[in-house]
């Protein structure tokens, strides 16, 4: 490894202080700037900074690698330290809150190459792809992703679930990215350094390419195959709760991208589960022969209450910082129109259309439509209204600490 400079320390990102073993030479020297991103990778790094090695000197690209390592407690960072080849290989060590992403946008931050490229150190993003990418970032695309699933790409060690898991989550994409974007979520990715706007990320979890993707407007993108292998060593990082921060990440780039659409899309979301829970209670006291008038009253309220608490986390993540029990009660006073005209609708075309009683989940769908939009409207202006936005970075996260420092 080249080393050219003891130890010094630097700062990459607000709340993210870092130390950096080894300074590159002057800005413009590289073309690429390789961004590895780590965790418990000490079994893995020294063969990817071999493989890298070997490419990029057969190829005669002038490059950095930077590794962007959260402390890990396995020595990851002195395994890369302690590797012989014949790169520039940087090391950074985060003291800040540990994640993919932001060590992902620390790393951006401190790149000095024409292009940045990003990969994970488990060795399932195969270095000998590089040059693919490069070539490709170098011939106009904004942006250039390893991607499984175009032609001549594979995934084949991914299990039932892995795949099913991947499929939905592309598809939750696709407002975003378009249809033609056939792998968002990949981590292999290169783009050109100055479309990355350090300035407009706010990436949580591990979707770093989607959020430069969606914010950074690349332009022509690009998808060259490749094969994506097993992890070479050590445990995957993609848990449940990597899982839950990447649903939460989307939401945070549609509100980005479309901020009064998404609030209402998400709202008729919340709706539509409180209608299954309207509909199921409704059948079960009809079931057990409760008048329809009464056994409406039940199952609004039911699902009203179901409503709110999906609402105060979801919709308006902001209110979950306030205490409920005044939000709940201006809650079903504002709703108590849409409550009216839902009931009222409900029990007119029960009343006026006999022959349809069978059908009367149909008379109640019909109700909590024409109750909706005056729920919204009321829940958005009156009850939640002022609530911090989850996508304002610090405000939501140091209320939820109290007066402790982030």
């Amino acid at each position: 490894m080249t080393r050219i400079n003891p130890t010094d320390t630097t700062t990459a990102g607000e709340g993210s202080p870092v130390t950096e073993t080894g300074s590159a030479p002057q800005a413009d020297v590289f073309e690429l700037s390789i961004v590895v991103p780590t965790y418990n990778e000490a079994k893995n790094v020294p063969e990817l900074l071999r493989r890298i090695a070997r490419v990029v000197t057969q190829k005669d690209i002038r490059c950095e690698v930077i590794i962007v390592d959260d402390n890990s407690p396995d020595g990851t960072a002195q395994a890369a330290r302690e590797v012989d080849v014949p790169l520039v290989v940087r090391v950074v060590e985060r003291s800040g809150p540990r994640g993919l992403s932001p060590a992902v946008v620390d790393g951006i931050n401190l790149a000095r190459g024409t292009y940045v490229l990003v990969m994970d150190a488990d060795l399932q993003h195969p270095p000998e792809s590089i040059p693919e990418l490069l070539a490709a970032v170098r011939g106009g695309a904004g942006f250039v992703i390893g991607s499984r699933y175009v032609v001549g790409g594979e995934a084949n060690e991914f299990g039932f679930y892995r795949i099913l898991n991947s499929k939905i989550a592309t598809l939750l994409t696709v407002p975003l990215v378009g249809r033609h974007v056939r792998d968002p979520m990949a981590g292999f990715f290169c783009l050109r350094r100055d479309l990355a706007d350090a300035e407009q990320l706010n990436p949580i979890g591990y979707k770093i390419g989607l959020e430069l993707l969606v914010k950074c407007r690349p332009g022509k993108i690009v998808e060259v195959p490749i094969r994506f292998s097993p992890r070479h060593a050590g445990d995957s990082k993609l848990t449940l709760s990597e899982q839950i921060k990447y649903l939460r990440h989307l939401r945070r780039l549609y509100d980005w991208r479309w901020p009064t659409l998404s609030q209402a899309v998400l709202f008729c979301a919340v709706g539509t589960c409180g209608m299954v829970v309207d509909l199921t209670l409704m059948t079960l006291l009809m079931f057990f022969g409760v008048a329809f008038p009464l056994a409406r009253v039940a199952s609004i309220a039911t699902a009203m209450v179901f409503n709110f608490v999906l609402n105060r986390r979801i919709t308006f993540p902001g209110a979950a910082l306030r205490t409920w029990k005044p939000q709940l009660a201006k809650f079903v006073a504002a709703c108590s129109v849409g409550v009216v005209i839902n009931w009222s609708v409900s029990n007119a075309l029960y009343a006026l259309i006999p022959s349809l009683r069978w059908a009367y989940q149909l008379f109640c769908i019909v109700g909590i439509v024409t109750g909706t939009a005056s729920n919204y409207l009321l829940s958005k202006y009156v009850v939640f209204g002022a609530g911090v936005a989850e996508d304002e970075p610090g405000r939501v996260d140091s209320a939820r600490r109290g007066k402790r420092s982030p």
